[in-house]
């Protein structure tokens, strides 16, 4: 059977649910996780707090739980996104009463989905640097950018949220014809390019939580971590 990659004229047709609800869960799947993940820096920050000192090692393996669930939640919608595009495949090859969603669709979709990760790296960033700057002596520990780590944590909180809220509703209601694959093939591109950020998102944060973890195992000496 010979794939069909350009719609041919005919009825309007609704977007396809499962098209669309597919994607949407695999890019969305991991902005609960930085909720959880940046709820749980907050809790390290408030114990730092009270605790005044602690050993590089504690500190990393409080980091190092607080990024466990984004780290699984990321490779859990790698999976999903290989559904996704399994799915797209199939759509491809068959004739369907629905239409596939359009890259513009997806794009949109990925690029909510990405947005509480990045903002969440921002934080475990900026709270990696303060931590080593927190050696030298003088330094203040992690009180001049508790603050700052704090706003990004605010921010991927709320941002974790609405990105979950608007990619549910994006994969259920309606969409305007702008929103129907003109194209199936073009889809099928966006979603093996979205799968391959999903991958390199994954890798990275992977990549990090077996950093904070051997830290957690090696860290030994004791940093301030007074905060104002």
């Amino acid at each position: 059977m010979k794939p069909n990659p350009a719609l041919s004229d005919g009825p309007v047709r609704q977007v396809s649910v499962l098209g669309r609800l597919v994607p949407a869960f695999a890019y969305g799947v991991a902005a609960p996780a930085c909720v959880v993940s940046a709820v749980l820096l907050f809790g390290l920050l408030r114990a730092l707090n009270v605790a005044e000192t602690a050993s590089v090692a504690a500190v990393a393996g409080g980091m190092a739980e607080a990024a466990l669930p984004t780290a699984q939640a990321l490779n859990f919608a790698c999976a999903v996104g290989l559904i996704a595009i399994l799915v797209a495949i199939i759509r491809l090859f068959t004739t369907n009463t629905t239409a596939s969603p359009s890259v513009l669709f997806l794009l949109i979709a990925g690029l909510i989905g990405l947005l509480p990760l990045a903002l969440l790296w921002q934080a475990e960033s900026i709270f990696i640097a303060a931590l080593a700057q927190a050696r030298l002596p003088g330094s203040g520990g992690l009180s001049h950018s508790a603050a700052t780590i704090q706003t990004w944590l605010i921010l991927t909180m709320v941002f974790g949220v609405v990105a979950a809220a608007i990619l549910l509703i994006g994969s259920l209601i309606p969409l305007p014809g702008i929103m129907r694959a003109r194209r199936r093939d073009a889809s099928l591109l966006v979603l093996l390019l979205m799968e391959a950020a999903l991958i390199g998102m994954a890798v990275i944060f992977n990549a990090r939580l077996a950093r904070l973890q051997e830290v957690r195992s090696t860290g030994l000496f004791q940093v301030s971590v007074k905060l104002p």
